[in-house]
């Protein structure tokens, strides 16, 4: 007689192979893009961290968060914002919360204002998706 569990699905965990150093350039460039090929099949874009800690006086960067709301759909930014000059001793790393997701989502960065070079920033992402999805 077969036996039915009912064990409810369970999240496999994992820091992404696309953490690492980020040469910042003038231009939007993705550093961290993710998304499943099966529709409907959710998953869980478990966060990041951003050093901005080599930031100086003078330094700006922007960074964006978009998402693919719809099967096919374009990217629509979910959020942006502009980090500018030396960030504070005590907090100079970013947090990105988890973010539920199906279609696609997808990290951009760019540095606008240089104080006295294109900077590179550590950055780290996590990913979180059901056991038995790759």
């Amino acid at each position: 007689m077969a036996v039915v569990s009912g064990m409810p699905p369970s999240l496999s965990f994992k820091r992404s192979a696309q953490s690492g150093s980020k040469g910042m350039t003038a231009a939007w460039q993705v550093v961290y893009t993710e998304n499943t090929a099966l529709s409907l099949s959710g998953y869980l874009f478990a966060g990041a961290e951003i050093n901005l800690s080599g930031m100086a006086a003078g330094d700006t960067i922007d960074i964006r968060i978009r998402k693919i709301l719809v099967p096919a759909g374009a990217w629509v930014i979910h959020d942006q914002k502009t980090y500018s000059d030396a960030q504070p001793v005590t907090h100079p790393s970013i947090h990105i919360n988890p973010l539920p997701d199906v279609y696609g989502v997808e990290i951009s960065m760019r540095q606008t204002a240089v104080a006295v070079a294109l900077l590179t920033i550590e950055t780290e992402y996590y990913d979180a998706k059901r056991l038995g999805m790759v």
